[in-house]
């Protein structure tokens, strides 16, 4: 996606002349077309993260142009959402109030989906240490959704989920899915996020839901970038 410094005064919400300061002083990635500038997402993103600019709804709703399977955790987490402050004194008591905070349909009982995260917690505990915890039902295809979704909760207070490290859990990624492929694809995508140092940097600040997704958008784009395959071998192949 090729941006405009037009589009950048509005996602930014700053003056025209701030762009240009950005791109001679702080070294904001762009090309220049015709005598025109022009900006890619995805290393705008990275580059305001770098930087710590002040990252708007605006930028984030600008990628949803570009959404497709390279973004499937991203667009997962923005049908979720990020919630702070999540209460709760027990493993039972915190799966209660997230359960009620997923923006699921209407007709999903909330009742029996918190009976069905319990029986899953019963059987072993979803938390993979460190303060962080990722409960999701056996069958990943239990309820009727159409689009994946997953919801980070940062609690209130630490909680005992009997993890293995016997550390509590502080942090939530609670994630369903329509479909048992894409419920994996969700999962070892963020198993692949947890381990990138700036993610967990920005778990750990609880920095904004703008941040925190625009952090998961560059880390997918770099997955892609790694699956494209090598056009010289290709073509070598083809010889």
């Amino acid at each position: 996606m090729q941006i405009s410094v037009r589009d950048i005064v509005k996602i930014f919400q700053v003056e025209e002349k701030t762009i240009y300061f950005w791109i001679a002083k702080k070294q904001m990635p762009c090309v220049k077309m015709n005598e025109q500038y022009r900006f890619n997402y995805i290393e705008l993103l990275e580059w305001a993260l770098e930087n710590r600019i002040v990252l708007t709804p605006d930028i984030l709703a600008l990628g949803e142009r570009e959404s497709n399977k390279s973004g499937v955790l991203a667009n997962a987490l923005r049908t979720g959402g990020v919630y702070y402050d999540v209460p709760g004194k027990s493993r039972e008591d915190v799966l209660n109030h997230v359960t009620q905070l997923l923006p699921l349909p209407a007709e999903v009982d909330k009742k029996s989906l918190l009976e069905m995260f319990l029986a899953r917690e019963a059987m072993e505990s979803t938390a993979v240490g460190n303060g962080i915890a990722l409960p999701h039902l056996r069958s990943p295809v239990v309820l009727d959704i159409e689009e994946p979704l997953m919801a980070l909760c940062f609690l209130k207070q630490d909680v005992d989920f009997k993890a293995f490290d016997r550390k509590p859990v502080s942090i939530l990624f609670v994630f369903m899915s329509p479909a048992t492929k894409m419920h994996l694809m969700l999962l070892s995508r963020l198993s692949f996020c947890l381990q990138d140092p700036v993610f967990q940097k920005y778990l750990w600040a609880k920095s904004s839901k703008e941040q925190l997704l625009a952090e998961v958008m560059v880390i997918e784009s770099r997955l892609a970038q790694q699956r494209k395959p090598n056009v010289s071998m290709t073509k070598k192949k083809r010889a």
